[in-house]
């Protein structure tokens, strides 16, 4: 028996049993809870504010979130993962790939990252029509 990479391998062999079988997932996910800020991309209502979720897992593609409400699937977020001390360590877009509800009625939300906001990138590119109508 092994930890490696944050999972647990157990050696059958030595005993007289075939190797365990592999999980069919090509990513490895990390087992984690951090505060997730998330709201609908682009917001087109005032009523689209945003919400707060946990993560229960990350993985180089994706997250699962433990969230309060359902999201439909194939939606974009704009989701910014903050750490332990609340400075954000990832902010990106995401599409929901699934949603479910486990049995004490939270949501688990399924999220496919779809790109990456680096520092100092704008949100909204500003064109010259923009520009002179708001005097910029």
């Amino acid at each position: 028996m092994a930890f490696e990479g944050g999972q647990l391998a157990l050696d059958l062999e030595g005993a007289g049993a075939s190797a365990a079988p592999r999980s069919a997932r090509a990513e490895t996910r990390e087992q984690l809870v951090r505060l997730v800020e998330y709201a609908p991309f682009p917001r087109s209502s005032a009523e689209q504010r945003t919400r707060i979720a946990f993560t229960r897992d990350v993985s180089p593609s994706g997250l699962c979130l433990g969230a309060t409400s359902a999201e439909p699937v194939g939606s974009l977020l704009h989701v910014t993962m903050r750490c332990v001390d609340g400075r954000p360590t990832l902010e990106t877009l995401a599409r929901v790939s699934w949603c479910d509800c486990d049995a004490e009625g939270r949501f688990l939300v399924g999220l496919q990252l779809v790109g990456e906001r680096r520092p100092g990138m704008r949100l909204v590119r500003r064109t010259a029509t923009m520009r002179v109508a708001t005097g910029a």
